[in-house]
């Protein structure tokens, strides 16, 4: 009897740890963008099409309008 209910325990433990993992990779991936125009230039040089597509991107440090095309 208390082996079975080890194994229950067990296995509710490693559900409810996997159910977490799989909500984080989720969570992660899922990343609210509007889709509206905007753009912003990102610390990287990169032109977004508005705000929460450069945050999407881990870009948190942006100025307001395009990036400037330099000419060589």
């Amino acid at each position: 009897m208390r082996f079975l209910l080890l194994v229950l325990l067990v296995s509710i433990l490693y559900g409810c740890e996997r159910d977490n993992e799989e909500c984080r990779e989720v969570a992660k991936d899922a990343c609210p963008v509007t889709n509206d125009i905007n753009p912003v230039c990102g610390c990287n040089g990169i032109t977004y099409s508005n705000p929460s597509s450069a945050r999407c991107n881990s870009i948190e440090d942006y100025t307001i309008g395009a990036c400037e095309l330099k000419h060589e």
